[in-house]
């Protein structure tokens, strides 16, 4: 708030112990003007707001009326960006589900195909010989980090997406949740484990940042061995996007997780979703369910805390019935 007031910016870099503004003038701060919408609402202190507010629309009109985003890494100047932008995603969704106000929604929309541009859209071919060409890696749904690096990575850094999934739910429009899906089932695959580790210096639990789809440093297919930012990513991921999204009134089933769904049975007071799981792994399905009704109700924060857990064994089908 200090340095909005002052310099009616967040900047880039900024002295720790001063406060004072260094280098200005990028999108760094996008993520900011979220934190600052759910602060307010947290402490009541409507300053937080009345920032996030006039924050949000000046990166709006300084950025994304011209199509880009700059400063989210601090490492590539101010390099256009996924970062920034998906942070800038972030806030709009924010500001509308704390103030309820429709131009969020269509400041989001507008910041969501911005992001949509930096989502590899395509499976790679890997070179045969090379580390993902043999683990089969796919490279749909990875998102690329900036102009400078020449490299997708492992869902957005440093978040779900489920501002997407937020999205969908203020406009109805399903684009929002196949892009959110190609990104969660982009990043599980680049974890490594004890069946399948990602290289001989991957312990289980590692995650590298790399999905290489040029020579930039390592290689096509190739990766740096290291613990990375994308682990926090999939753990956000499995707790914030559901793996499975039902509105039973309307008989809509999505699933986001290594799942096949579709409605086997669909009644006047009820509905059954036929659940299978073709994978060689035993499946943990987060549901979350809401009649149709009341999609434009904010999801606010934890919206998947203590919901409904489905339990499905490798290659096993189970039936979850639910009333509308």
């Amino acid at each position: 708030v200090r340095l909005w007031d002052r310099y009616g910016q967040f900047g880039q870099f900024v002295d720790v112990e001063t406060g004072e503004l260094l280098v200005g003038n990028s999108a760094s701060g996008s993520t900011a003007v979220g934190g600052l919408a759910l602060a307010s609402q947290y402490t009541g202190n409507a300053d937080y707001l009345r920032v996030a507010r006039a924050a949000g629309e000046d990166y709006y009109r300084r950025f994304v009326c011209n199509g880009y985003t700059t400063g989210g890494p601090g490492e590539i100047c101010q390099c256009p960006d996924s970062e920034s932008a998906f942070g800038l995603l972030e806030s709009f969704v924010a500001l509308y589900e704390v103030t309820g106000e429709s131009k969020w929604v269509e400041y989001a929309q507008d910041m969501a195909h911005q992001c949509a541009s930096w989502v590899t859209s395509y499976d790679f071919v890997f070179p045969p010989t090379s580390l993902f060409g043999r683990l089969d890696i796919r490279a749909a749904g990875s998102v690329w980090a900036n102009a400078q690096n020449k490299h997708g990575a492992p869902g957005i850094c440093t978040l779900s997406g489920d501002a997407l999934f937020k999205l969908y739910r203020a406009t109805g429009n399903s684009f929002y949740l196949e892009l959110l899906r190609e990104i969660a089932h982009s990043i599980g695959q680049c974890l490594s484990r004890t069946d399948r580790p990602i290289g001989p210096d991957m312990p289980p639990g590692w995650m590298t940042e790399r999905v290489n789809l040029s020579d930039w440093l390592e290689g096509v297919g190739e990766i740096f061995p290291g613990s990375c930012w994308c682990e926090v990513s999939l753990m956000q991921t499995y707790a914030e996007v559901p793996g499975l999204y039902v509105q039973p009134d309307i008989g809509f089933v999505w699933p986001f997780d290594h799942i096949d769904a579709a409605v086997v049975a669909n009644e006047p007071d009820r509905i059954v979703v036929e659940l299978t799981n073709p994978t060689a792994f035993p499946a943990a399905v987060r549901a979350y369910v809401e009649p149709s009704s009341t999609m434009q109700q904010p999801l606010g924060q934890n919206a998947l805390w203590g919901g409904q857990v489905v339990h499905l064994a490798a290659g096993a089908t189970a039936c979850l019935e639910l009333r509308k």
